[in-house]
């Protein structure tokens, strides 16, 4: 025996997967794999003390790996490992700091230069975003209404 399904609750059955699909913060918003590379690099804050610096490998094999490590008067208070796993089902970012468990952020929109990920379940931060400006990177954590805010600022180090 068949069962056949009306039509119309076969068209609203595969619109709603489309919409869910479309807005899972698993995926790129416009549903491409983002270019990331433009993260690349050895990043050092321009501010004195504390000395932050980024460093970030390239996205080959769909992985960037990053380490962040705050100096003050010299040495070294904090660190964190950080990742973004690239791949067509989902963007995500992570961080570990101090080496802890990771906590990770999906991807929510990107563009040629900008990269922004969300973690709503998190306490603070729950937004992380990624912009680069010609020779100077910045990262902004905040929670979702932008109301609690930090920006850090990192110039290139070039050899």
């Amino acid at each position: 025996m068949s069962l056949s399904v009306p039509a119309p609750l076969t068209l609203a059955a595969t619109a709603s997967a489309s919409l869910l699909l479309a807005c899972s913060p698993l995926m790129a918003a416009d549903g491409q794999t983002p270019e990331l590379d433009w993260m690349a690099g050895h990043w050092t804050s321009t501010d004195g003390d504390p000395l932050i610096e980024e460093i970030w490998s390239d996205g080959d094999g769909g992985l960037l790996l990053g380490v962040n490590r705050t100096q003050v008067g010299g040495r070294a208070v904090g660190f964190e490992f950080l990742r973004i796993e690239v791949s067509d089902e989902q963007t995500r970012y992570c961080a570990q700091p101090g080496g802890g468990a990771a906590t990770c952020f999906a991807l929510t929109e990107h563009s040629d230069h900008h990269v922004r990920f969300e973690n709503p379940d998190h306490d603070f931060p729950q937004v992380i975003q990624y912009r680069r400006e010609g020779d100077r990177l910045s990262a902004t954590i905040s929670d979702t209404s932008g109301e609690q805010a930090m920006r850090f600022v990192w110039q290139r180090v070039t050899d």
